[in-house]
């Protein structure tokens, strides 16, 4: 019976703080996810920015060109913006599991601690019983002639 884990009060506690540790752990895999997905975004936008497609030809191939790259650096632009708002919600779910994390911790050694008595509890029981036990084997053999 020693390695049945007592059932305590704080098990549904412990239950629903992993619960939230898990869910806080999904939000935070997706942020990361997010920022990757935002970060390869970024730098595709930088090589196409980069490129030059002027070469010789007329005045208009060239206009068109030039607005295709303010196009490519308004893209550039806004790409940064997405991996710094990416960047945003990857700290604030990272800050979230930490929380989340922590509260879970801190329940599970409430829990612990209150199994860790319970166990005491009963073995200070049992040790009761035998001493009892062995008082009355004891009386009885001295009772005897």
């Amino acid at each position: 019976m020693g390695d049945v884990e007592p059932k305590t009060r704080l098990d549904k506690l412990v239950q629903v703080r992993e619960r939230g540790e898990d869910a806080a752990l999904e939000n935070l895999a997706r942020a990361q996810s997010s920022l990757g997905r935002a970060t390869e975004r970024l730098v595709g936008t930088r090589q196409a920015a980069r490129s030059d497609g002027r070469g010789r030809g007329s005045a208009e191939l060239w206009m068109v060109e030039e607005l295709a790259h303010v196009r490519a650096l308004q893209d550039v632009r806004t790409a940064e913006r997405e991996v710094t708002a990416a960047l945003q919600k990857e700290q604030a779910a990272r800050v979230g599991y930490t929380a989340a994390h922590r509260d879970a911790e801190v329940a599970r050694r409430v829990q612990e601690k209150k199994r860790a008595e319970i166990r005491d509890e009963r073995e200070k029981r049992e040790q009761k019983a035998f001493d009892e036990l062995a008082t009355l084997r004891f009386n009885a053999r001295g009772a005897r002639p």
